[in-house]
């Protein structure tokens, strides 16, 4: 019963002297924090006021705050870097699957094809613009993908930059076919498969089927 009240008037001694410590800290205007040391917090016989040290109320410097706020900032640091590191490994996953995947349409790229083919025997005209009075290489790729939506631009060189490039390991019927000679792009053709094009070739043949090699290929473009 005796220990019960000593522990009662410990407890009673203790919120006092927390009370007077913050009240006297208001008082002064001081605006640093007060933190419970493992000391105080354990429940050892307190009698009196001058039982209570120094340690006991321990009020953090500006150098041990300043060590938590660097401790503080190098920590969310850290977790920025993580979340970002996240990130980018989670967009460099889905690039590479974008990358290593080719998209194709084989109903569209048929359609094509068998569009194309229709023009066969049809004449070359130099800057021409009509499938059947007469076109040019590039002319004749443009009004054909038009005819289902694909915008094209008008010359060879220009259409070598749209869709993306497959090279000849992943052609496909409906690809365009660039060629030329040293590195310079002259030419564009439709693939239709079996290692043949279709194309308006020159003005002394027209819009004929030929071999996939009557040229040197630069490169295969994808766009349907």
């Amino acid at each position: 019963m005796k220990k019960h009240k000593m522990e009662i008037a410990a407890l009673t001694l203790l919120l006092g002297v927390l009370c007077y410590a913050f009240y006297d800290c208001n008082i002064k205007g001081s605006e640093q924090d007060i933190v419970l040391s493992n000391e105080l917090l354990s429940m050892r016989e307190i009698k009196n006021k001058e039982d209570i040290t120094k340690e006991m109320l321990s009020i953090p410097t500006e150098e041990l705050k300043k060590e938590n706020e660097e401790s503080k900032e190098a920590s969310d640091q850290q977790k920025e870097e993580d979340i970002t590191k996240e990130a980018n490994d989670t967009y460099s996953i889905n690039l590479s699957a974008v990358e290593n995947t080719i998209p194709y349409n084989e109903i569209i790229s048929n359609q094509i094809v068998n569009y194309a083919m229709q023009f066969v025997g049809g004449p070359y005209v130099y800057g021409g613009n009509s499938l059947t009075n007469g076109t040019d290489c590039s002319g004749f790729t443009k009004l054909v993908y038009a005819n289902y939506g694909i915008n094209l631009p008008r010359s060879a060189p220009e259409q070598a930059y749209s869709g993306v490039s497959v090279g000849l390991d992943n052609i496909m019927p409906g690809d365009l076919v660039l060629s030329g000679y040293d590195g310079v792009i002259c030419h564009v053709a439709i693939y239709i498969g079996n290692e043949q094009l279709v194309h308006a070739l020159n003005s002394n043949v027209g819009i004929v089927v030929t071999s996939l090699y009557i040229m040197p290929i630069l490169d295969v473009r994808r766009v349907a």
